[in-house]
């Protein structure tokens, strides 16, 4: 198979490959064996690199035996925005779904919890996520507290203000 890219193609593929590997690499210690194929697939593009007049895009880490994108690349790339707006959106979002969740098993337990078909458990938790919606879309984190850091309960409050 032959796959016939334009210059201004191939460079959208270094983009999506960026993005891509962050996805999968940003938050491992360790690379875990199952995205070795994606990394495969990977080093054979940005081996292609310079054959599309993007030698400035990617370099190669002899120490790692790699190929890694540059500087220059992470600086002109929308790719780190891209990154950047999604992990903001899932940050919030995860933040209220654990809140809502959270608030729900206080209200009815979790045994209660597990059992709702899904259309109930959707009514029941809306008016949550529509609090935490509304509360972290005009105050982000700023009214967001850990009451025992405050109240000056537990044995590390203190210390961990100081």
């Amino acid at each position: 198979m032959n796959l016939v890219l334009s210059r201004k193609e191939f460079r959208s593929l270094l983009e999506v490959l960026e993005i891509a590997d962050w996805v999968l690499h940003a938050y491992k210690a360790e690379e875990p064996a199952e995205t070795r194929p994606y990394r495969e697939l990977e080093q054979k593009v940005l081996a292609m690199a310079e054959s599309f007049g993007f030698e400035d895009l990617v370099d190669y880490d002899a120490l790692a035996k790699r190929f890694v994108s540059s500087r220059d690349f992470g600086e002109s790339s929308p790719a780190q925005d891209f990154i950047t707006e999604f992990e903001n959106d899932a940050f919030w979002d995860q933040l209220a779904e654990r809140l809502v969740e959270r608030d729900l098993i206080r209200q009815i337990g979790e045994p209660a919890l597990q059992k709702l078909e899904f259309d109930e458990r959707e009514r029941r938790e809306d008016p949550y996520r529509r609090l935490y919606g509304e509360e972290f879309l005009a105050h982000g984190v700023d009214r967001l507290e850990i009451l025992q850091l405050h109240s000056g309960q537990g044995s590390e409050s203190g210390k961990l203000l100081s």
